[in-house]
């Protein structure tokens, strides 16, 4: 018989990743089918992954001898004094529960073990063990099944491992970051720079975000979550640098899996914001503004262009359908006048070749439109988004007078993101579990985050502050740019590629 020996730690992850995985899947199944496991205590949730989990060790050990894992790494469980014997369902049920509820400690014990053996073989008498395979040899499968399994899971443990703890892609898919960012810019999130968040959900197909690729199938189940945790960082979140987030208004989803928003970071937790016609103030001085930053400008000419005339205008001033403000251009006097976001250099460009006969710049009241800002209280009827507060970001430890403005200012944000058990708004004053409170301490840091396209932005002026827990990462890289609107090979932007970003 050949050499038995115990797996590198490696091949061991492999094969718990494809047991946990169709553990997973198989919960999210259950937990989605059933929704009132979302509504049960997260202890109940964790018996009933344990359960689960216990059951189909212990079955599949039974009749084959083997996981799923197991055989597709071509490993095999035995009783650490009878090598050839397979454990019984008493080693197997504890087996389980140390590894997967003291993961950690389990993780630290094959490290420093010489045989490779985690506390979880040790208190259950088992060993994990494979064939030896000579240095320098190729592995040997059995058959194309182990092949196929060994390279997926190692594919999928490297590219998991990567997207969790450092880089996450992420794609651009709207203009609110013209011209700075781009539609169509593909590019890597740098997880480690603020410290990288560790799973809330961890019910979740490996490399998925809210559905499963391709169908309308939810990748996720919520009958488990874990606490907020952040891991130490290289730097904190400063003003202008441009932050990946979670939209924290999907208050039904979890914390994690709320859709990916990129934005510029206005202010930080304590300082004071105020924008007035156009230009930020952060603690009463003048913001240095973004250089490629976009507002809406008004471009008139005598007689609307021909679609082949401003086609030729968008390709030349890198112009696109999203950057025009309305399908069509307005009638003003004996004018058409065009409303177009545009940055300050291509506004000169524009004026420099005489491509309309004037162009002047916009103020958001000229729309006539009455739309409610954030916070949302009659302190903040008349601001609007070129005339913007002052409002004073949140800071972790700093206490506030919740005075009838307060609670209107800042109620909603205690109510949807500190995490007390029970908030209650009741008019102008605030209930937690149940009692008035004239002040508040906040729990965590706040942060506001802006479009660098200003008048073609959903950001924190329309849906409030950006919870720390929400912070994904710093957008390190464009590794790749397309762009939509042209065909190949024009369609590759070469100068946006491998571009850092600043």
């Amino acid at each position: 018989m050949k050499n038995l020996v115990p797996p590198s730690f490696f091949r061991r992850i492999q094969y718990n990743t494809i047991d946990l995985l169709l553990l997973i899947i198989v919960l999210i199944i259950i937990t989605n089918a059933l929704p009132f496991f979302s509504e049960v205590p997260t202890i109940v949730n964790w018996l009933l992954f344990g359960s689960l989990g216990i059951v189909y060790d212990i079955v599949f050990h039974k009749y084959m001898h083997f996981t799923p894992g197991q055989d597709i790494m071509g490993m095999f469980l035995r009783k650490s004094d009878e090598q050839g014997a397979d454990p019984t369902a008493k080693q197997l049920a504890i087996r389980f529960l140390i590894k997967y509820y003291l993961w950690p400690f389990v993780i630290i014990s094959i490290f420093i073990d010489k045989q490779r053996r985690g506390i979880h073989d040790k208190i259950a008498k088992t060993i994990l063990l494979e064939v030896e395979q000579p240095k320098g040899e190729k592995r040997v499968y059995t058959n194309s099944y182990q092949e196929w399994g060994d390279s997926i899971s190692f594919a999928i443990v490297v590219a998991t491992f990567v997207r969790w703890i450092w880089l996450e892609p992420y794609t651009i898919p709207t203009g609110s970051m013209e011209k700075t960012l781009m539609v169509g810019d593909f590019l890597f999130v740098n997880k480690l720079s603020y410290g990288t968040r560790m799973p809330i959900t961890p019910l979740q197909v490996p490399l998925t975000h809210q559905k499963i690729w391709g169908t309308n199938m939810k990748s996720f189940s919520d009958a488990i979550r874990l606490p907020y945790f952040r891991l130490p960082g290289f730097t904190k979140i400063k003003n202008n640098d441009i932050v990946v987030f979670n939209y924290p208004a999907e208050l039904d989803l979890p914390v994690d899996l709320k859709t990916n928003y990129i934005k510029r970071c206005i202010a930080i937790p304590g300082d004071t914001l105020k924008i007035v016609n156009k230009q930020v103030y952060i603690n009463g001085k003048a913001a240095a503004n973004p250089p490629k930053m976009q507002h809406v400008y008004k471009c008139f000419i005598r007689k609307e262009l021909s679609p082949q005339t401003f086609n030729r205008y968008r390709v030349k001033y890198q112009i696109h359908a999203y950057d025009i403000f309305f399908d069509e251009p307005k009638p003003m006097g004996n004018t058409m006048c065009y409303f177009i976001s545009l940055s300050a250099s291509t506004v000169e460009k524009l004026k420099e070749n005489k491509a309309f006969d004037s162009i002047q710049t916009f103020s958001w009241n000229e729309l006539e439109q009455t739309q409610a800002l954030f916070p949302f209280a009659r302190k903040t009827h008349y601001w609007e988004n070129d005339n913007y507060g002052p409002l004073w970001v949140p800071k972790a430890g700093a206490t506030i007078k919740l005075d009838a403005d307060m609670v209107e200012m800042y109620g909603q944000t205690i109510l949807n993101y500190e995490g007390d058990k029970t908030v209650e708004l009741a008019g102008d004053k605030l209930k937690i579990d149940g009692k008035l409170v004239s002040e508040y301490t906040f729990k965590q840091d706040y942060y506001f985050m802006m479009g660098d396209n200003r008048h073609n932005s959903s950001d924190c002026r329309v849906w409030g502050f950006v919870p720390e827990d929400h912070i994904v990462g710093k957008a390190w890289m464009v590794w790749l740019s397309l762009d939509s609107e042209l065909s190949f090979p024009e369609r590759v932007r070469w100068n946006r590629s491998f571009k850092m970003i600043k």
